[in-house]
């Protein structure tokens, strides 16, 4: 158990500190640029992890080709509204809005997949809407802010609005391949679809998409490295403690990356608007459960 809850704490702090280098590698080269070769770096990552931990469970069929499919486009929603966001807007006011995945995932669960709400689900739905709707509205309107900074504002929490829809379609589509391909081969395939599908929409609008600058590549690959050692120390967990433990302790990077930012990048926000990432951060723990 102590094992499991070990790994949960590692995917926390991976996860925390891909959050703080992708808003780094976003401010550097751009939101796009940076994407496709995080997305890069977590395919390859992912690939080689898989040789040694996958072992899938089940056999690939032809809904896992939709299934994959699906996931990829709902996944480059999620993963450039998340680079945008941390691009545009401290990570105080963009990673709580982005957390609140957790709840179009239960959602989605509920919807598609049958599983029944409980009382504590309620709860953390309610919380996380409470505290995103006060971000919101909160981020928005600040009185020291010009109307050009009210409406890069508001258009980054819209952002990181589409990056919570996104993740929270793309969770449960990973959930229903993975076990045909195993976790890691999964994420792989997700993130090389990714890169086939934004790749030609981000050159059509003109986005440069050249190889990152020495000075930056190194942010680049913490960002990649990071989220996918996330993933495998989930999976890690899981083979040590249930997954009731895990999850609550693994969904643990919002609050991480919510207090690094306000203690070590001084990213201050109004008493309100901490209250709301307070709110969605107490949300996402109440709902992982």
């Amino acid at each position: 158990m102590i094992v499991g809850i070990a790994f949960a704490l590692l995917t926390s702090l991976s996860w925390a500190v891909a959050n703080v280098f992708i808003q780094r590698c976003g401010r550097l080269i751009g939101a796009p640029r940076a994407l496709l070769w995080a997305l890069v770096v977590g395919a390859v990552v992912s690939a080689l992890v898989s040789l040694g931990l996958d072992h899938p469970s089940e056999p690939f069929a032809t809904r896992h080709v939709w299934l994959l499919g699906l996931a990829a486009l709902t996944g480059l929603a999620g993963y450039f509204g998340m680079f945008w966001a941390f691009e545009k807007a401290d990570l105080t006011v963009a990673v709580p809005v982005v957390s609140s995945w957790s709840l179009v995932a239960s959602g989605v669960s509920v919807l598609a997949l049958g599983e029944r709400p409980t009382p504590p689900d309620y709860l953390g739905a309610l919380l996380v809407c409470a505290g995103v709707m006060v971000v919101a509205v909160t981020s928005t309107r600040q009185a020291d802010a010009s109307l050009e900074g009210r409406r890069r504002g508001l258009w980054a929490v819209l952002a990181a609005g589409v990056g919570s829809v996104g993740f929270g379609v793309m969770i449960p589509l990973y959930g229903e391949v993975a076990p045909a391909l195993g976790p890691f081969a999964a994420s792989s395939a997700i993130y090389v679809l990714c890169v086939v599908l934004g790749a030609p929409l981000a050159r059509g609008v003109g986005v440069s998409l050249a190889r990152p600058p020495a000075g930056v590549w190194r942010f680049v690959l913490i960002a990649g490295v990071a989220e996918t050692v996330g993933f495998v120390s989930v999976a890690l967990g899981q083979r040590h403690a249930p997954m009731t433990v895990v999850a609550p302790v693994s969904s643990l990077a919002a609050t991480l990356t919510v207090l690094y930012a306000w203690v070590i990048l001084r990213q201050r926000q109004t008493p309100a608007t901490a209250l709301g990432a307070a709110l969605v951060c107490a949300g996402v723990v109440v709902l992982a459960l």
